[in-house]
């Protein structure tokens, strides 16, 4: 037993960002370790140091940190097992290399760049089948070696693969697979710098390491196979291995950027719920249950088991990622709603919370007009209006960058109007009389007054009088009429009914300039919630503006 307790890791190098895939390997080696019992840590693999930066590294733990995946041993923790990073780890490298020269199962190769390209091209002109490197350093002599030396020449370490060695292997996912080592090269393990390759510093660690299972993308497959071999010329035990199929974009094809956000925080610039891209992610390759879709990361951990991971190659679609973030949104209450959006509505955005693109997202709407954020004085003293507001939007948005640009009405004075309420109000040419009449029934009515955002002196004035804690928005039909000192929804409506009836027109007919003039735009809350939101006299300017 390489170690009693089941160890998994996560070996990302410090090159880019957390994308998708990195980022459903972490996941699902976390999710394992979880259900197993075991430990989860992390392995920095920061050999390409022309590539390597600590801002692409900060990058990554952020992108774990966000979708809530946390590891037991590794940077900013450490552990028994260190150092984490492979950079620290050279002497390591050099031990196991000088090991498996003393034993035969490496040499040392100094041919260039040149000589093993040719070497190639006289494979392909022979038709061998074959067409990696020829092995010509295989079997030099010592007075060989002295000669190169002395010209100059700094080896790689080379591993000597078996000849024409036929293996069956076992794989998690895959199940029993048959291989031959007449179809790989001698690989370099080695630079003569002392940097070790991937393959070779893979398993240097994940033996220091005493890893168990090793859970990781397909494409590495066959670097497994030259993996298993070296944990054998090594004498120590090989982890099991699983190889999870790719990622694949709608159309079936390998996952490209122009599919998907490769880096993982751009979904959380973008205001994409962190739960549900874990939950979306976790579902590429791996079922939760025949009937549901939904899950938390706890109920992930307890089913979770690696053998459950299919072969097929899973489709990423953004839309379905979208649906499955509007899912979470209708879950959570509304206090949780106003605290999860305030960044995309709050002004100013500092760097330190998100990036400059989450800021210009929720500054600019969709139309490239500019927003007026929500002034941190309506968070601190009016949370009940603001609760009622986003509420209204809870089944409407997907994801919470779309919050800001749907809130213009009620956080302008005199917001301008946009094509469709132009329309709506020219529609019906008694359309600014009715506008009038309603002013002034609102005016003799008793709707709750107006809190205004543009006028910070109100705030901590209770203008509203407990109207927004006693009526929760948005209204349903057959809910039970709240107790309020002031007119609700329902009784709002009622008073624009009579008002409608009197006049002898359609209902209808007037819906659609009344929110015109009252919003702005066409679409939104139910009408009389958006009534009882701007209060009375914001409602009764706006109707006596438009009828101008």
């Amino acid at each position: 037993m390489i170690h009693p307790t089941p160890r998994l890791r996560f070996a990302p190098s410090p090159t880019g960002p957390l994308h998708l895939g990195g980022a459903r390997t972490a996941m699902y080696n976390w999710a394992a370790a979880r259900a197993l019992g075991g430990t989860f840590l992390l392995r920095i693999e920061d050999t390409d140091q022309a590539r390597s930066s600590d801002a692409s590294l900060q990058i990554i733990l952020a992108g774990l940190r966000w979708l809530g995946i946390d590891w037991d041993e590794g940077p900013e923790k450490g552990g028994a097992f260190g150092p984490y990073f492979q950079m620290q780890r050279l002497h390591l490298y050099r031990q196991a290399a000088d090991e498996l020269l003393a034993r035969g199962h490496a040499y040392h190769c100094y041919c260039t760049p040149a000589e093993i390209e040719a070497g190639r091209k006289e494979l392909e002109a022979q038709k061998a089948g074959f067409t990696g490197y020829n092995r010509r350093c295989r079997a030099l002599s010592a007075d060989q070696r002295a000669a190169f030396e002395r010209e100059g020449r700094r080896p790689n370490v080379r591993f000597r693969m078996p000849d024409a060695r036929a293996m069956k292997i076992h794989d998690l996912i895959l199940g029993d697979v048959e291989v031959n080592t007449r179809d790989f090269d001698d690989w370099v393990m080695l630079r003569p710098d002392g940097v070790p390759l991937y393959n070779f510093a893979c398993v240097v660690d994940d033996i220091g390491m005493k890893i168990t299972h090793v859970v990781r993308g397909n494409e590495h497959f066959q670097n497994g196979i030259k993996q298993r071999l070296l944990f054998e010329a090594l004498g120590h035990e090989c982890p099991l291995y699983a190889h999870i199929p790719l990622i694949l974009n709608k159309d079936g094809k390998k996952l490209s950027k122009r599919d998907a956000d490769t880096n993982m925080l751009d979904y959380r610039d973008k205001g994409f719920a962190a739960e549900a891209v874990f939950n979306y992610i976790a579902l590429l390759g791996w079922g939760f249950s025949g009937d549901r879709d939904v899950f938390t990361r706890d109920e992930m951990v307890a089913v979770f088991k690696i053998g459950g991971i299919g072969k097929s190659g899973a489709k990423f679609d953004e839309e379905k990622l979208r649906w499955m973030c509007g899912e979470y949104v209708r879950r959570w209450s509304p206090a949780d709603l106003v605290a999860r959006s305030r960044p995309w509505l709050e002004a100013p955005v500092t760097s330190a919370q998100f990036s400059p693109q989450a800021a210009r997202l929720h500054a600019l709407a969709a139309a490239g007009l500019e927003l007026p954020p929500v002034p941190a004085h309506t968070f601190q003293f009016q949370a009940a209006w603001l609760q009622n507001v986003l509420a209204c939007y809870q089944e409407r948005v997907a994801i919470l960058s779309e919050l800001p640009g749907k809130l213009p009405w009620l956080f302008q004075q005199a917001p301008t109007l946009d094509a469709a309420a132009q329309k709506n109000l020219a529609k019906e040419p008694a359309a600014k009389d009715w506008l009038r009449g309603f002013a002034d029934v609102l005016a003799a009515g008793n709707a709750p007054p107006s809190y205004r955002p543009w006028l910070p002196e109100l705030d901590k004035a209770d203008v509203r009088k407990g109207a927004d804690a006693a009526v929760v928005l948005p209204s349903k039909k057959d809910a039970p009429e709240p107790v309020c000192a002031f007119d609700t929804p329902a009784q709002i409506e009622a008073q624009c009914r009579a008002f409608v009836e009197r006049l002898g027109i359609k209902f209808g007919n007037f819906v659609h300039p009344l929110r015109a003039a009252l919003t702005a735009t066409d679409k939104g809350p139910g009408l009389f919630d958006v009534v009882f939101l701007l209060g009375k006299e914001t409602c009764i300017e706006r109707l006596r503006a438009a009828a101008l």
